[in-house]
């Protein structure tokens, strides 16, 4: 296997395991939620978010950090998305299952 594929597979497994958390535990979820609604905020509400981050003294730089990137690289958005299909697709199941 090439170390591109090694690559993408730890970044699927990470995901995965992403996903997994948020299904389990509704404040993940939540989070997500929120940090996807902030990532489509204009650029200015999002650095006036930031800012009220950071003023909060609740977060360490990395967490900061950490949110930053979700919310300015629209990667929240991502995983929420990722998290809601992954939701859909359980419920779907088990209707399913129901069914038969």
């Amino acid at each position: 296997m090439e170390r591109t594929d090694l690559q993408v597979g730890a970044r699927n497994e990470r995901l995965a395991y992403i996903v997994e958390r948020c299904l389990e535990s509704q404040a993940a979820y939540k989070l997500f939620d929120m940090l996807a609604a902030i990532s489509d905020l204009d650029k200015d509400a999002k650095g006036e978010y930031m800012e009220l981050v950071k003023d909060s003294g609740a977060y360490s730089e990395e967490e900061i950090s950490a949110i930053e990137r979700l919310i300015i690289s629209g990667t929240a958005r991502y995983f929420k998305q990722v998290i809601d299909q992954v939701r859909e697709e359980h419920v779907q199941r088990e209707i399913d299952d129901m069914l038969v």
